[in-house]
Order: C-alpha cells, then sequence, then structure tokens
C-alpha cells in the first residue's frame, strides 16, 4: 500500500535525459536537481526521494515564474 506513511519502495528517477547544469542555479534543467541530489539519489530512502521530489516541482514553478 502507497500512503505518506507507507511509500512505495522503488521511487523512480525524476532524470529525463536532458543533463544540463544552469549556472546560473547550479541545477540540471531537465531533472531540475542539484549535482549533489543527483550523485546522492541512489541513497536516499523512498521518503526522501519523494520529499526530494516535492521541493523540485517547487523549484521548477519559482524559476519559471523569474523567468
Amino acid at each position: 500500500m502507497t500512503t505518506p506513511d507507507h511509500p512505495p519502495q522503488e521511487v523512480e528517477s525524476p532524470c529525463v535525459r536532458i543533463c544540463m547544469i544552469d549556472p546560473g542555479h547550479d541545477f540540471c534543467v531537465g531533472c531540475w536537481r542539484t549535482l549533489q541530489e543527483i550523485s546522492d539519489w541512489h541513497r536516499y530512502t523512498p521518503s526522501q526521494k519523494l520529499a526530494l521530489l516535492a521541493r523540485l516541482e517547487d523549484r521548477r514553478i519559482a524559476c519559471s515564474v523569474i523567468n
């Protein structure tokens, strides 16, 4: 069962194979993760991955408002 208390065992990576770091923001323009987040992804728990995915969406929205 998948609920906030019981996240899925596997959370798919947000990578979309557009790998380019934006020098002005230090995150990938494809998946919105920082280099540290990209390199740490495989060590995150499912809950940590879901939390990061939520932050990535906030980051994407914030950057689209600025540009």
